[in-house]
């Protein structure tokens, strides 16, 4: 297995970090297990991969497309800088919430730290 390449603050996101077809999204909502946060909706189901992978949704309750742009941003962010410490073998599906684009990058980024210890997915 290759690493991602490194960049300043984490790894890149590269394709095989993504959950990228509906039937995989669907796969973690059907047989996954959630944690809600005030910001988003951590879902989580394993794989059968030597990496996880995280895939990412706004519906429009999020608001319009300006906002649910940068919920998508902020959770992207988050998940990069912390894939170095999640466990490997998962899918994780994060849903925004509409209380996420108000929110700073640096608490977006320490909620779902938070979510993955309590998820039992974090690795130091």
């Amino acid at each position: 297995m290759l690493l991602p390449e490194v960049r300043s603050g984490g790894y890149s996101w590269d394709k095989g970090m993504r959950l990228r077809r509906p039937q995989d999204f669907r796969n973690v909502w059907n047989r996954g297990h959630s944690w809600v946060h005030p910001l988003f909706v951590l879902w989580t189901a394993p794989n059968d991969l030597p990496r996880s992978r995280v895939g990412i949704t706004a519906s429009r309750k999020v608001g319009i497309a300006v906002q649910r742009n940068r919920a998508r941003r902020l959770l992207r962010e988050a998940a990069r800088r912390l894939y170095p410490n999640l466990m490997p073998g998962w899918d994780l599906v994060l849903v925004a919430r509409s209380t996420l684009p108000e929110a700073r990058e640096a608490q977006v980024e320490v909620a779902l730290a938070a979510m993955l210890r309590r998820s039992g997915l974090w690795q130091d």
